[in-house]
């Protein structure tokens, strides 16, 4: 299974993301908060590659799926932690970026009809 294309979609349109959370965070005087979300969407951009590699590795759906959870919530965590900006922000960027890759592999599902 190839998922190249739509990968790096996901991580193009997520740096993107990022960008325009913070500056509107800055602009809005949440700087922290738009950080916060920025620096959830490149990790969350990431997990596209992690699914990717569970599914060659042939590791189970499930136990694949409560290991990147785990992980990715661990690192927005730490990224929270690293920043001096609000868990729940990164959090809410990594499921930003999450909805970023689901739109995008719908699309190119639909497109490809």
């Amino acid at each position: 299974m190839r998922f190249g294309g739509i990968l790096r979609e996901t991580v193009v349109a997520c740096a993107a993301g990022a960008a325009v959370a913070s500056l509107a965070g800055a602009l809005l005087g949440q700087f922290s908060t738009g950080l916060g979300v920025g620096a959830g969407l490149l990790v969350g951009a990431l997990n596209g590659y992690a699914v990717a590699g569970v599914l060659e590795r042939g590791i189970p759906f499930v136990a694949g799926a409560v290991m990147r959870m785990v992980t990715f919530s661990a690192i927005a965590i730490l990224a929270a932690l690293l920043l001096r900006v609000e868990p729940w922000a990164v959090l809410l960027g990594v499921a930003a970026a999450q909805f970023v890759l689901t739109v995008l592999a719908v699309r190119r599902g639909l497109l490809a009809r």
